[in-house]
């Protein structure tokens, strides 16, 4: 092992003269870098002054001398390796980031070969197994970080990592799935290094080197252990989740064009997540259709018929034939291709998919597949290459009931991206017209599934448009008529936020590192409440960086900001905030966009800002630029108190 020679020459250096030889050391110590931790942040001070600072410390354990701490001038660790096994030689390197330890490489057996690396802290939490060298397999590793080293592994061409993450025909016959059903969903290995291959040439086709961005998926689905499928262990997966991948953002400059994958299905197999199916590219800027085959409708398959005790025959083959399908016409259906093509794939999936309801035994799961036709028809439509897509879709619409009602909400969003597709549209009239078409809806079918959504579509539009008075009447409906859903939620959070101008705010939640925050901790001072995510585009990461010089301009007046963050990995939230240095504390709470602020309040775009007075008092509460803040910002600091009156005082 290469760092061992090191670790000779630096306890012979610590005899005497200890201080002055770990003086001399510190180059050194610095210069050892991880062997396996591809994307690793950790902090290596740059300046000749910073290196100067560091210090060399000694380990000890019961007098004995164990291995070597450096720290900054600061005091903050930096690196530290150690003797953990009892012998003589260093087995354990670990790599620090603020003080805190994010990534650790052992030889555990004493071998003189590392055996485990992992990331700890803001880097994840991920153990990986080593062997040569190489990461080999996982002890430990989420859904979010399996997705990231598959985008790392393909970004760098190599087909060993990517092995790591995904599901082998054992791994997935050990999770208790029947043979029947591993044998539906395993990828023969000639297979999987097809569409390695086929990843890796559409990540380079972007012509920059592609970065992972952020993992976003629904709740995972826990299957319970069924006998009459042959299932013998509960099962966990992710079925269709998005991964985002985008080139690095250059400092100061704006972030690059983001590429979509899908991903079809993963497996939590013991503490590790895997890909049962490899992803594929989608273009956001076309319909998306979910993958119909996986481990679910395979199980479904080979199940008993609940009562009957005979199997589905019927159910097995539709399912089948739609699963092959799907396969076969994979890029097509990501909307690959000639708009004639793709027109004619999702129309020849229609029927695949019409074959699948007819054999479901439930409803619920007979409307699901004939939701999934609708999508198809849809698809085919809004590529423009179906002279008889508009004829057909009404056709559904006329009929009624919850598929006519699904068919028109959907023809309605097709209509105005074709709109807006046409030379020289007119995207205010286009919008126009897509608004009066949901009003059209909600009097045709004013008790659907679709309705809330439709109703908060309305009111987020209007209140864009300043139409506020239209806007509170669009929420209070959608209050009144669907107060337990979450679009009904979120509508009645739009109604507090538009009527929080004058009254007290109270902001309480969990940060990123656990710990509480509140608004009330900034009594007296007027403070800024930032709702924002790293997925908001440019407006946020030009926006938030000048809220930041605002910040500093204005600190010795006790300005104070407090940022919610919507993004639904805590990892994003980190590298965001630290590319651009963001001193403020954030509330991070799960579901993002959906989650319990975002919801209390109506957040609809980002980033979406609060002006508190030093009283904590609303003074604004629609603030989207640094420019807008500022403005606001002299009369308010002109107006601060000293503190007497607790922000966030209900």
């Amino acid at each position: 092992m290469r760092r061992l020679g090191f670790a000779a020459a630096l306890a012979v250096g610590m005899g005497a003269g200890a201080a002055h030889a770990a003086d001399a050391q510190v180059q050194k110590m610095l210069g050892i870098k991880p062997t396996l931790g591809v994307g690793v942040e950790y902090e290596t001070p740059s300046t000749p002054a910073a290196i100067d600072a560091c210090k060399i410390e000694t380990a000890t354990d019961q007098g004995r001398t164990v291995g070597y701490v450096l720290r900054d001038g600061q005091g903050k660790v930096l690196r530290k390796f150690l003797i953990t096994n009892g012998g003589d030689k260093l087995n354990q390197w670990s790599y620090f980031q603020d003080g805190f330890e994010v990534y650790r490489e052992s030889d555990a057996d004493g071998d003189q070969r590392l055996d485990e690396c992992r990331w700890m802290n803001s880097a994840g939490s991920r153990v990986g197994i080593v062997q040569g060298a190489k990461i080999v397999g996982w002890k430990r590793i989420s859904a979010e970080e399996a997705s990231k080293v598959l985008i790392q592994a393909l970004a760098a061409g190599d087909a060993r990592l990517v092995d790591t993450v995904t599901a082998t025909a054992d791994e997935l016959a050990s999770a208790g799935l029947p043979k029947e059903v591993v044998a539906k969903v395993a990828d023969a290995p000639e297979k999987r290094a097809e569409q390695v291959a086929a990843l890796v040439a559409a990540l380079k086709a972007s012509g920059e080197k592609a970065a992972w961005n952020k993992f976003d998926g629904t709740f995972p689905h826990a299957l319970p252990a069924d006998p009459a499928a042959g299932l013998g262990k509960d099962v966990v997966l992710y079925e269709n989740a998005m991964i985002f991948v985008s080139p690095p953002t250059p400092p100061g400059g704006q972030p690059g064009k983001l590429t979509m994958l899908q991903v079809p299905e993963m497996i939590q197999l013991g503490d590790a997540w895997k890909f049962v199916d490899l992803p594929r590219v989608v273009d956001p800027e076309k319909p998306v259709v979910a993958a119909a085959s996986g481990i679910r409708s395979a199980l479904y398959e080979v199940a008993d018929v609940p009562g009957g005790g005979t199997h589905d025959e019927a159910m097995e083959a539709a399912l089948k034939a739609l699963a092959d399908f799907d396969k076969a016409n994979a890029d097509a259906l990501a909307g690959g291709g000639e708009k004639r093509e793709t027109a004619g794939v999702h129309l020849k999936r229609v029927p695949l998919l019409k074959g699948v309801a007819a054999a479901a035994k439930d409803a619920e799961e007979r409307l699901n597949y004939e939701k999934q036709a609708v999508d198809s028809l849809v698809a085919a439509y809004q590529t423009g290459a179906w002279s008889k897509g508009r004829e057909t879709i009404e056709g559904l619409v006329k009929a009624g009931g919850p598929l006519g009602s699904y068919a028109s909400y959907r023809l309605i969003g097709a209509d105005f991206v074709l709109r807006n597709e046409e030379p020289n549209g007119n995207f205010v009239a286009n919008q126009k017209k897509w608004m009066a078409d949901l009003e059209g809806f909600l009097k045709d079918f004013p008790k659907s599934d679709e309705a809330p959504e439709v109703w908060l579509q309305l009111g987020s539009s209007n209140e864009f448009n300043a139409e506020e008075d239209k806007a509170r009447e669009d929420y209070k409906k959608l209050v009144s008529d669907f107060p337990e859903t979450l679009a009904g939620k979120k509508a009645a959070g739009a109604l507090k936020r538009l009527d929080l101008e004058g009254k007290p705010l109270a902001i309480q939640g969990t940060g990123a590192d656990g710990s509480p925050v509140d608004t009330a901790a900034f009594a007296g001072k007027p403070v800024l409440v930032v709702f924002w995510a790293s997925w908001g585009g440019q407006t946020v990461s030009r926006e938030l960086p000048d809220i930041a010089k605002l910040v500093e301009k204005n600190a010795s007046k006790g300005l104070q900001v407090v940022g919610v963050c919507l993004d639904n990995d805590k990892a994003q939230l980190e590298a965001f905030q630290k590319e651009h240095n963001l001193p403020w504390p954030q509330v991070f709470e799960p579901n993002g966009i959906d989650g319990r602020l975002a919801v209390d309040y109506g957040i609809i775009s980002l980033p979406t800002m609060f002006l508190v007075d030093a009283q904590g008092k609303v003074v604004n509460r629609n603030l989207r630029s640094a420019n807008e803040v500022e403005r606001q910002l002299d009369k308010v600091l002109s107006a601060a108190k000293p503190a007497s009156v607790a922000v966030g005082v209900k």
